[in-house]
């Protein structure tokens, strides 16, 4: 019996203080841009980023994005965005802050784009607020996002599936 509590007990601490993380990670603001780009990654595994080539651990591919796909980039950003359940934070003409809520204990996750109307590519960064390793859900949810856009990218300007 005094085995059982220690253990009820014990859980219940390490539920309270994740509970307390995932409150804390609710406070601050995405890194936004830094020079005109998205700000690298830190050092830490829960962090991807395309305009962060120095690091292989933290790179993604920017997505491609066509010149004609330029006026419906931003559409398709925001949409793909919402049906993957990210609430948009801030919009500007070429960037995107937006918050990713994780299902156990709501922890917060930033995802940023940033439009690169000059060499037609749609730069992404995924990072957790808190935190060390994110078991690969940034790097997924970025995959994710790229395909999702580049659906609402072909249905906007028409191109076949």
């Amino acid at each position: 019996m005094a085995l059982s509590n220690m253990l009820i007990s014990t859980t219940l601490i390490i539920i309270a203080f994740a509970g307390g993380l995932a409150l804390f990670s609710k406070a601050g603001d995405a890194p936004g841009l830094n020079n005109d780009q998205l700000t690298d990654c830190p050092s830490k595994p829960n962090c991807v980023c395309s305009e962060n080539d120095r690091s292989l651990e933290h790179y993604i591919a920017p997505m491609p994005l066509l010149p004609e796909q330029q006026q419906q980039a931003m559409p398709a950003v925001k949409a793909s965005i919402i049906a993957l359940g990210g609430q948009i934070q801030d919009e500007q003409p070429h960037y995107l802050a937006s918050t990713f809520s994780s299902k156990f204990l709501g922890f917060i996750d930033d995802l940023e784009i940033r439009i690169d109307t000059e060499q037609n590519q749609i730069h992404l960064r995924s990072s957790s607020r808190i935190g060390y390793s994110d078991f690969g859900v940034n790097r997924k949810r970025a995959a994710s996002l790229k395909s999702t856009i580049q659906h609402h990218l072909d249905t906007m300007t028409g191109k076949p599936e």
